[in-house]
């Protein structure tokens, strides 16, 4: 199962390389689905992840917000998942939330991945989201 998601997630990459994004999308969407099915929540998180990407180029940030923090959910409940890919989604809940004009929540979604960013060293990161935790 794991040989058919990871292609899929490489499918998604090619298409948006190639500027395919409803192909990208769909084949991100298989993957999420497949990789839920599967149990394996690593996989799930970083379709949910490219599938936030992608609606939030779109424009549709109640979508991209409803993936981000499916994927946050994931990342918190296991502890083998890597601290700065919740930062990533934590970012792009936060970027949908400006768009949707809701920022208290967008702040704290903004000091949350700063401090996360900060915890792992990655002070370039860090000082990019840093202006933009203010509500």
């Amino acid at each position: 199962m794991t040989e058919a998601i990871e292609s899929q997630l490489a499918a998604g990459r090619q298409a948006r390389a190639d500027g395919r994004m409803v192909e990208a999308r769909n084949a991100y969407a298989r993957a999420t689905a497949l990789s839920r099915e599967a149990g394996a929540h690593a996989l799930q998180a970083l379709g949910l992840r490219h599938l936030a990407e992608i609606d939030l180029g779109a424009r549709r940030p109640e979508a991209a917000l409803a993936h981000a923090d499916q994927a946050a959910a994931l990342y918190r409940a296991h502890d083998d998942s890597d601290p700065l890919d919740l930062a990533v989604v934590l970012k792009l809940a936060a970027l949908a939330l400006d768009e949707l004009r809701r920022s208290p929540e967008a702040a704290e979604r903004w000091n949350a991945a700063c401090d996360l960013y900060q915890a792992a060293g990655d002070t370039e990161a860090a000082a990019a989201c840093a202006g933009r935790t203010t509500g």
